[in-house]
């Protein structure tokens, strides 16, 4: 296990940070991995929100370039390399939970891939996100730029990836590539408030909120009208929604529990 990786739950919050600010959170291989491994444990726990980070002042400013020599050597080795990184953000684009990233610092390259993976996207007003592939002379994945189109859309999409410029909190907010910008040292208050939301919903309901929008945004064309019917029909079967009704009726907030039913 890589000492820069941190995973931990409080509370029913699960959170992932990485934990490296000697290199601006630069990420080798072997944290991609043990990323993936500490996202799996994590979720295995049920928890109600998943919070994605790096230690106060910095998220993550991508793949270690000092490490390109090794893990790009090979076509295997490449690979690899690919493939760590893409298993990651498809793990946190699937998680059955909203995933938010708090954003300090920088997220460029990788590090803003892996946020586009990340739900809800919170950035401190000081922060620069941006990739620059198009200055090292790489490719960025097909599934990291589909995800990116489907947060800022095609031309700040073309924008980002053509020029390689990072850009300020600010004017990602205005490409819709961060969800709220927050005053600097204001992100952990601000984060509270965000993990308290979630935790008051139906975790079914966030579930198949998330299935539904990336399954939509994946295949836009696909006839999902069909199968709405019996998936809203099964919902009303669930705890979630019978302890909803209760509580409802007993004028008190509900208190979901787990995955409360089946969807």
């Amino acid at each position: 296990m890589t000492r820069f990786i941190r995973a931990e739950i409080v509370k029913r919050v699960a959170y992932l940070t990485i934990d490296r600010p000697e290199s601006h959170n630069a990420v080798t291989l072997d944290m991609w991995e043990e990323m993936a491994r500490s996202l799996a444990t994590l979720l295995a726990r049920d928890p109600a929100v998943l919070v994605v980070s790096g230690v106060p002042g910095h998220f993550a400013a991508g793949a270690d370039i000092k490490e390109f020599h090794a893990t790009r050597s090979t076509r295997e080795a490449s690979r690899r390399s690919f493939l760590a990184v893409d298993s990651l953000c498809r793990s946190l684009t699937e998680a059955p939970v909203p995933v938010i990233a708090a954003i300090e610092g920088y997220a460029i390259g990788a590090g803003l891939e892996l946020s586009c993976a990340c739900d809800i996207r919170l950035a401190s007003a000081d922060s620069r996100l941006g990739i620059t592939a198009s200055k090292l002379g790489i490719t960025v994945g097909r599934e990291h730029i589909r995800r990116l189109i489907g947060v800022v859309g095609a031309a700040h999409a073309l924008d980002l990836l053509t020029t390689g410029r990072l850009v300020t909190a600010a004017e990602a907010y205005h490409m819709g590539l961060v969800t709220e910008v927050v005053s600097p040292g204001k992100l952990p208050e601000r984060l509270k408030d965000w993990v308290d939301r979630y935790g008051q919903r139906a975790p079914l309901s966030l579930a198949w909120a998330k299935q539904a929008v990336y399954g939509i945004l994946a295949d836009p064309h696909l006839d999902w009208v069909r199968d709405d019917a019996e998936e809203s029909i099964d919902c009303f079967e669930t705890e979630n929604f019978r302890e909803a009704v209760r509580a409802f009726q007993e004028h008190r907030p509900p208190k979901f529990r787990g995955k409360g039913g089946r969807l």
